[in-house]
């Protein structure tokens, strides 16, 4: 590793969470499940957003909060992603920029795709009600990422969602070819079972040509792998990469690389308040580690350690939106 500051990109969909109290009768009309997710369209997204807005905002998506927890260690981060020319845009750059990490995100100024937003609609009893719109984050090209791309990096983390873009197949390939050209590492993770089911050979393919790291929850990897445990998960991950990393909520996590496998014990939580964002941390804390030349097992420990300090709040990470969920509705 060179002496400079261990430096890790991360590639991923660009959101702007949103989160308004309301009454039920809002949840209802916009024909969604109290306590449900739900993708939507473009009309959908914005009759509700104009509804509910502006709303308390806080930059996310899940590789974006990765990112976004490297301003808790020593390591430099970098976020490639797309956002429209609109003030969320503006909400998600400022924020990423304000913890310290470069943004270098496209910017469509199509006027048919907003910043993708997940909207949450917090009710006086409440429940969480999530609408969530990929706006113009699914409208990345190979040659807007690849501009972005700096040219010295230690790890390219590479979000599972991207392959569901029109061109998200193509925008991996060409930023995973350059970081193996520049030296780097590439890392997968992919973030979730139904992301899998859908690009399962894709996912594959990347794997046995580009990736060098895997990291993510046992359902995820054994979805992967056609196995039913974190252990199993474990030794498919390590017959295909170099290191791996299967987490298995409160039970902890399965590391390994070429000195062995070790198994991780969770952080210490006083009161689990919500896990959204919990795996984001983790890989966020084991890329860290990492790329700072620790051993896997550290590593492991220090993904703990930024797991499970976002299980004591509401949503992927603290801050306004945060305390907003956790707040009755006006």
């Amino acid at each position: 590793m060179s002496e400079r500051t261990p430096h890790i990109v991360g590639l991923g969909n660009a959101l702007v969470d949103v989160v308004a109290a309301v009454e039920p009768e809002v949840v209802s009309r916009h024909g969604l499940t109290p306590g449900g997710m739900h993708l939507v369209g473009a009309e959908a997204a914005h009759a509700l957003f104009e509804e509910v807005g502006p709303g308390v905002r806080q930059s996310g998506g899940s590789v974006a909060n990765s990112i976004a927890h490297l301003a808790d260690t020593p390591v430099r981060g970098t976020y490639i992603g797309k956002v429209a020319d609109d003030d969320l845009g503006d909400t998600f750059c400022r924020e990423m920029v304000g913890l310290d990490l470069a943004a270098p995100v496209a910017v469509s100024h199509n006027d048919d795709h907003g910043t993708g937003r997940c909207v949450v609609l917090v009710t006086p009893d409440g429940e969480r009600t999530m609408s969530t719109y990929l706006g113009a984050a699914v409208t990345l090209m190979p040659s807007e990422a690849r501009v972005a791309l700096p040219e010295a990096f230690d790890i390219l983390l590479i979000e599972g969602y991207i392959w569901d873009a029109p061109q998200g197949a193509e925008v991996i390939e060409t930023l995973a070819s350059a970081a193996k050209a520049a030296g780097a590492r590439v890392a997968l993770t992919p973030s979730d079972a139904g992301c899998v089911d859908r690009n399962l050979a894709a996912m594959r393919a990347l794997i046995d040509f580009h990736v060098d790291i895997l990291v993510g929850n046992h359902v995820e990897i054994c979805a992967l792998g056609g196995c039913d445990s974190a252990e199993a998960g474990l030794d498919w991950a390590m017959s295909r990469v170099a290191t791996a990393a299967v987490t298995e909520h409160d039970k902890g996590s399965w590391v390994a690389d070429a000195s062995g496998r070790h198994h991780v014990a969770a952080a210490p939580v006083a009161r689990v308040v919500d896990t959204t964002g919990a795996g984001d941390a983790y890989a966020s804390g084991f890329l860290a580690g990492l790329a700072q030349g620790q051993p896997v097992d550290r590593a492991g420990a220090m993904g703990a350690r930024l797991a499970a300090g976002v299980l004591g709040h509401y949503g992927a990470r603290d801050g306004a939106a945060a305390r907003a969920i956790a707040l009755p509705a006006a």
